[in-house]
């Protein structure tokens, strides 16, 4: 099977943060957010993947090479100018084939059955399949039927009597989709492909995804999906997937460590220093002697001097960001 991620986003409501790293790369629980997307797509039998780039793509070249767990082919298309989410698939249409594809967003962590997804897809004769959950989007609206059929996508489609649910960043696709993508490089696949299929009379489903769900979409939604891996709120195959545990950080004589904490590999923790609850320090943090740090995802290479106190920030090598009370 083979599948999308889409990955060319600016993540323009994650700067600083973003300035330094794709959206795509920002480590959750140390490991970047796009290997969680990959791992769901793995774990539902998909072995080849395009991944779409623009902002920092070559970063995101480099950390995933052309493989994934030895398994997953991956290529890459690169955007020069920005797609959106409809004409970035277009442009690839030619990787796909006549089986049904899936498409995911980079920026989703999430617990959900892709093969009982696709498998759902098939059994409803689909042209297209949703992957939903419940609650209302802040971004429109998608509305579906008593039977989880998809009615109406951002105003375009049937009325009666509907109701409300979320996209929850993962379509199941056949190729009918590239018969409604308008012809323009720009294009977004909700508003546009979805209303075309469905004022077209096509079959568009819905798929229920019950399990863990967080987006990536600001600075806050970054900090909650760590705090989520400390207090074990995320599925266990993405806690198999950090390695979760406390390497041995050098210099640490005298540290306290407060659990839930994840210290990254080549750690340097002063004498004396406090470190949680609620804390991950990404590979080669320097934390300074007498140090306080709770409630803080510190990215690699970011430094703490003698004797902080820090608390419910985000920091990286050349920027901070406080997070809300």
């Amino acid at each position: 099977m083979k599948a999308m991620i889409l990955a060319a986003g600016l993540g323009t409501r994650l700067r600083p943060l973003t300035d330094e790293l794709p959206k795509a790369l920002l480590p959750v629980a140390n490991r970047p957010v796009i290997e969680y997307v990959l791992e769901m797509l793995r774990r539902a039998g998909v072995d080849e993947v395009v991944v779409n780039l623009h902002h920092l793509g070559g970063a995101i070249r480099d950390a995933l090479g052309d493989r994934y767990a030895g398994r997953v082919t991956i290529r890459y298309s690169v955007e020069p100018e920005i797609l959106g989410t409809g004409g970035g698939i277009r442009k690839v249409q030619r990787f796909f084939d006549d089986e049904p594809f899936l498409v995911a967003n980079a920026d989703t962590l999430m617990d959900v059955d892709l093969a009982a997804a696709v498998r759902s897809h098939r059994r409803a004769g689909a042209a297209a399949t949703m992957v939903v959950r419940e609650g209302e989007s802040p971004y429109g609206g998608v509305e579906t039927d008593g039977g989880g059929m998809v009615r109406r996508v951002l105003g375009r489609g049937a009325g009666g009597d509907l109701r409300n649910v979320m996209f929850a960043g993962v379509h199941v696709l056949g190729r009918a989709l590239f018969r409604h993508l308008p012809d323009r490089p720009f294009s977004c696949i909700n508003r546009d492909g979805y209303g075309a299929m469905l004022e077209a009379g096509e079959r568009v489903a819905s798929f229920a995804a019950r399990g863990y769900w967080r987006e990536i979409g600001t600075a806050g939604d970054y900090f909650a999906a760590n705090m989520d891996f400390l207090r074990g709120l995320m599925p266990a195959h993405c806690r198999r997937m950090t390695g979760a545990g406390r390497p041995p950080a050098r210099g640490a004589r005298g540290a306290t460590f407060v659990e839930p904490v994840l210290i990254g590999r080549g750690c340097v923790i002063g004498e004396g220093a406090r470190i949680g609850p609620e804390a991950v320090l990404g590979a080669g943090c320097e934390v300074g002697r007498g140090c306080a740090l709770e409630r803080i995802v510190a990215l690699p290479g970011a430094r703490f001097g003698e004797g902080e106190a820090v608390s419910g920030r985000i920091r990286t090598a050349r920027s901070e960001l406080r997070l809300p009370a």
